[in-house]
């Protein structure tokens, strides 16, 4: 098969290209730098929106509805665009599932929605997670939300170029082993256009050495029996540290 194409080509050698658009794509351009932070204003405001729709009585999809309309309008500087799948909005007692969309459900006291909302400009991504509580949340759910922002800052306080991605998985192991939470999935991963790019990866066994203007979706998802919690912002690894290009609140998110 090769011979016959290199023959039909005029090449005497085909050279193994695997992987190299995922390659290309790791490294931000200040262009594409651009599109993702205006997507994360975008994502900023609609996860607000998301926040203040939520009350006793609301039905999820008018939630869900309130989130696609910030989504897709955007801001007055420049309108939004769609994912390819519906928004992530899982409403639990505890919501301990990934990638789950509404249901026909009414909102009661004492549940929380675990939003992973990703806003876009011309297909970039800038994707945002967090946990909302409508009544008071249990001393379990403000543990675990503490041991999830911990962990999230330790990881982003080890962002810099020339450290390896299982380097920041790592220091966020350091700080959110002892807690008493369960956690084995990755923490995170590239991110860029169309969301999820196919790049390196924060966990175990990933020795991609990081690069300024790499951008990375940093996730601390819980999705346990007994425990659930979302948190995450997009960020970009600059020449000294790491940047996030979302503005949203990191306290516990209480409705009442």
């Amino acid at each position: 098969g090769n011979a016959v194409l290199s023959k039909s080509l005029g090449v005497t050698e085909l050279v193994d290209a695997d992987g190299m658009v995922a390659a290309l794509k790791v490294i931000k351009s200040p262009a594409e730098l651009t599109y993702m932070k205006q997507a994360a204003k975008i994502v900023d405001r609609a996860m607000q929106v998301g926040r203040l729709a939520i009350s006793v009585g609301a039905r999820e999809c008018d939630v869900a509805a309130a989130v696609s309309h910030a989504l897709y309008t955007g801001t007055p500087e420049f309108p939004g665009w769609t994912s390819r799948s519906p928004i992530s909005m899982n409403v639990g007692s505890p919501a301990n599932a990934v990638h789950l969309t509404w249901t026909d459900g009414v909102y009661k006291s004492g549940c929380q929605t675990n939003f992973e909302l990703g806003a876009f400009r011309h297909r970039y991504a800038c994707a945002l997670a967090r946990t909302v509580f409508l009544g008071e949340p249990s001393a379990r759910s403000r543990h675990v939300h503490h041991a999830c922002v911990d962990g999230f800052l330790a990881a982003f306080e080890a962002i810099r170029p020339g450290v390896k991605c299982s380097d920041v998985e790592r220091a966020f192991r350091r700080e959110f082993a002892p807690r008493g939470v369960r956690k084995e999935s990755r923490i995170g991963y590239s991110i860029g256009i169309d969301w999820v790019e196919g790049g390196p990866n924060f966990q175990d066994g990933d020795e991609s050495v990081l690069q300024a203007n790499m951008t990375f979706h940093l996730l601390i998802g819980i999705f346990e029996k007994t425990d659930g919690y979302i948190f995450s912002e997009t960020v970009r690894v600059t020449e000294n540290g790491a940047e996030s290009l979302s503005n949203m609140s990191r306290d516990l998110l209480v409705n009442s």
